[in-house]
């Protein structure tokens, strides 16, 4: 029988939107410029050792097939709360619903099923990645209650580990070690040193690109000793605030959806999907597209109020955002079949926080499955170059107060 990880990760919370305020000033970043319209970054609550709680309880590292459950309906219980609570935990689990194949049925009697309990206190976490068979716990502190994070420790009974352990992670992130609390850090430790350190028995052999804007990922500031530091930094620095969404990523989901349902559309659709768009398993006809594309084959430019399509030239224009907080907005810009596009954020402003809940998102990589650089705390000081013909922009305020300037032209 393998040995386990004994460790107990979990969120520590506030209580209050699950979103902490130190009082450190946003550091300075070589190559980034300010944009924040406050003085003090926010961040939402991460996985770290709770102060109040033994750690008592154990974790497989990463699931392969052998701790996949046995359908795409997998039974849950509630243990706990009243009814505000028992919602916010039926919301959480519908993030994946609506983005998978994934059902998840209440069911009381059920001998094997996730079990969401209730307790007092600050600690959120999961008792095994994957299914382990019986009853397994994901505890909600009330002082950590939120749909992203009922949504990320769910995560982790499906068989998730964390983005920023990934056997690769070493191209794409540094770890600040001497920043990195003592007590987490098992939580920073890679794969493969998880793997040699505890024998765990299964790892599932599924690859998809390295990206920053996963459900799965920390923010830049998780377990610091000192906040005004950070412990995870991007190689591309630009994408320091893209970690630790709360957010499902496209990515995210497909992988789910090529464990539990790689067949669900077969046979039932002649739909041929582009951009590494797939069949959605919850609606056959149409493709699954990643977000900025849509239509019924991710072949048009997704639909907003605000948005569209527009060519760059040899000479600079500017995109300024529109009015409004409750909106979102979406553009591509494109230049001919061989070119390139150099852009910047000229200007901007938006309430600063690690995972970035009210944002301007660039997408300039080849893949566009991948979540892009999203700007509230900082934007680059140079210009950056597209890697094909477009770049997609991508705004959501989500209700706060926000703006932003991008200048554009084809890359000559």
């Amino acid at each position: 029988m393998a040995r386990r990880l004994v460790i107990l990760i979990c969120f520590f919370g506030t209580g209050h939107a699950a979103v902490l305020n130190y009082s450190s000033e946003i550091p300075a970043i070589p190559g980034l410029e300010s944009m924040a319209s406050d003085k003090y970054p926010h961040f939402s609550t991460v996985e770290t050792f709770s102060r109040t709680k033994v750690h008592r309880h154990r974790r497989e590292v990463i699931a392969g097939p052998m701790y996949d459950w046995n359908s795409f309906e997998i039974p849950f219980q509630i243990w706990g709360g009243d009814f505000n609570f028992q919602n916010l935990i039926r919301r959480g689990i519908r993030m994946w619903e609506e983005s998978t194949c994934l059902r998840f049925r209440e069911n009381m009697q059920a001998r094997d099923a996730i079990r969401y309990v209730l307790e007092n206190g600050d600690s959120c976490f999961t008792e095994y990645i994957g299914r382990n068979g019986g009853h397994q716990d994901i505890i909600i502190g009330s002082e950590c209650a939120e749909e992203y994070v009922v949504a990320h420790e769910t995560g982790h009974a499906l068989g998730f580990w964390h983005t920023h352990q990934r056997p690769d992670r070493d191209r794409y992130i540094s770890i600040n070690w001497k920043n990195v609390m003592d007590e987490a850090t098992a939580s920073f430790m890679p794969f493969r040193s998880m793997l040699q350190a505890f024998g765990i028995r299964q790892v599932s052999p599924r690859r998809v690109p390295y990206d920053y804007g996963s459900l799965m990922h920390y923010h830049a500031v998780a377990h610091a000793v000192k906040v005004s530091d950070f412990t995870i930094v991007p190689k591309e620095l630009k994408y320091v605030t893209t970690m630790g969404t709360e957010k499902m990523a496209f990515l995210d989901a497909k992988v789910i959806n090529d464990i539990y349902c790689p067949n669900a559309c077969a046979g039932r659709t002649n739909v041929r999907c582009l951009a590494g768009g797939y069949a959605d398993p919850n609606n056959c006809a149409v493709c699954r597209c990643p977000e900025g594309l849509g239509g019924v084959d991710c072949s048009i430019l997704q639909a907003s109020p605000c948005g569209g399509e527009l060519r760059g030239t040899d000479t600079w224009q500017t995109l300024t955002s529109p009015r409004g907080k409750s909106i979102s907005c979406y553009w591509r810009i494109s230049v001919p079949e061989g070119s390139r596009l150099r852009f910047r954020l000229s200007d901007g402003e938006f309430p600063c926080s690690y995972g970035c809940q009210s944002y301007v998102e660039i997408k300039h990589k080849l893949d566009v499955r991948l979540t892009g650089f999203r700007s509230c705390c900082y934007r680059p000081k140079e210009d950056t170059i597209s890697e094909s013909n477009q770049i997609f922009v991508i705004y959501h305020p989500n209700g706060r107060t926000a703006r932003f300037s991008l200048r554009f032209k084809r890359q000559v």
